[in-house]
């Protein structure tokens, strides 16, 4: 599955004009109207509104100073000046406006900058050398501090609905389910936190094509930013901005999708082999004119002894899927699916998600005759 990127990045790619390919600095233009300063003011509200909402949920939104800011970059790039600066804010908008398609699109069009066009791209060196050009890039990631691109792609929705949820409060959801003092939990839902079971929820109503196209995009992004990070070590070698804050998130993401929406990914893998099957069966399975009148043929349910574990647990998966289907009202399709995520999970996760008080989960480890795991240490 190939992913589909905000734009075009070749877009930006191409020369300004054959004079000047990288056209002028951007910011040599300080009329009240200028591209530089619009993008520049729009993305220093947007950023004010975030802080505010932190605070008051109900604030203003900052979506349309984002998208101002993502209009005003592609028009920089495209008819102004090619620029590395206006290239960071713009990939600080794509985040937002398309989430990890988005920082895809930005990378691309990052990459191919830093290589077609450094000798010339703005801003130009200063007496600190490429620190103008670098800078940008290195707040995106964040050297000692979280950088600018942490926390936005920890918001990147990661289910559907009016109030989607993001990496951050699936952590979170976790950590709550953990704490078994009974007013520090309450007090934490009360300040807005959320209960794993509202976050798994939240997961089983969200279409199965999502988590498809989520962890595409993930992939493609890892891919742009390291394609991002070669191509400046290229040109500066070790001073190249680092990148290992963004890889960390989007593998963080990657690996927390492939938990919690387990289920829907196997349904989806069920649903492209039951159609698969169901077209190479069809001529098979057709009565044929030496068959006996009203002769019936199987279902697609599964049928037979699974040949491993694997298939056993597709098979209940697809038990699943037809209790959904045909009893949506029944929970009989969320227990299946728990069963088999719960059966991926290894022990001590496991025993930590069933098991919630740290002292009963050691005594339980003891009398079975188990080692406690080291990171067991009952803190929540």
């Amino acid at each position: 599955m190939a992913i589909e990127f905000t734009f075009d990045p070749q877009t930006l790619l191409q020369a300004i004009s054959d004079e000047a390919p990288c056209g002028t600095d951007p910011r040599l233009d300080t009329s009240p109207s200028a591209p530089f300063l619009r993008m520049k003011d729009a993305r220093a509200t947007a950023r004010r509104k975030e802080r505010a909402i932190d605070v008051d949920p109900d604030g203003a939104s900052p979506a349309d100073d984002w998208n101002e800011v993502a209009q005003a970059g592609f028009e920089i790039l495209s008819q102004h000046g090619k620029d590395l600066e206006v290239t960071a804010w713009l990939i600080e908008a794509l985040v937002r406006l398309d989430g990890f398609a988005g920082l895809a699109t930005g990378m691309v069009v990052a990459q191919g900058l830093v290589r077609t066009w450094w000798d010339d791209i703005f801003p130009l060196p200063d007496e600190d050398g490429n620190e103008p050009r670098l800078g940008p890039f290195t707040a995106l990631n964040g050297v000692s501090n979280d950088g600018t691109l942490i926390q936005p792609m920890r918001k990147v929705p990661l289910t559907v609905g009016t109030e989607p949820f993001g990496l951050w409060q699936y952590e979170q959801a976790i950590e709550i389910s953990h704490i078994t003092d009974t007013a520090k939990h309450d007090a934490r839902l009360s300040s807005g936190g959320i209960k794993l079971e509202d976050f798994e929820a939240a997961v089983q109503a969200t279409p199965v094509g999502f988590y498809h196209k989520v962890l595409t995009e993930i992939d493609a992004a890892l891919k742009a930013v390291g394609d991002v990070s070669d191509a400046f070590a290229e040109r500066v070698g070790v001073d190249a901005p680092p990148a290992g804050a963004l890889r960390a998130v989007l593998n963080t993401t990657l690996d927390a999708v492939k938990v919690f929406a387990a289920g829907k990914l196997e349904q989806a893998v069920l649903a492209d082999s039951a159609a698969a099957d169901a077209a190479a069966m069809e001529t098979a399975d057709a009565p044929s004119d030496d068959a006996p009148a009203g002769a019936a043929t199987e279902g697609s349910l599964p049928s037979g002894k699974p040949r491993n574990r694997a298939q056993a647990l597709q098979q209940i998966l697809q038990i699943a899927a037809y209790f959904r289907e045909t009893e949506p009202h029944s929970p009989i399709s969320y227990t299946l699916e728990e069963a088999v995520r719960r059966s991926r999970m290894p022990l001590d996760q496991l025993l930590s998600e069933l098991i919630i008080d740290s002292d009963a989960r050691k005594y339980f480890y003891l009398a079975s005759g188990l080692r406690v795991p080291s990171h067991d240490d009952g803190s929540v």
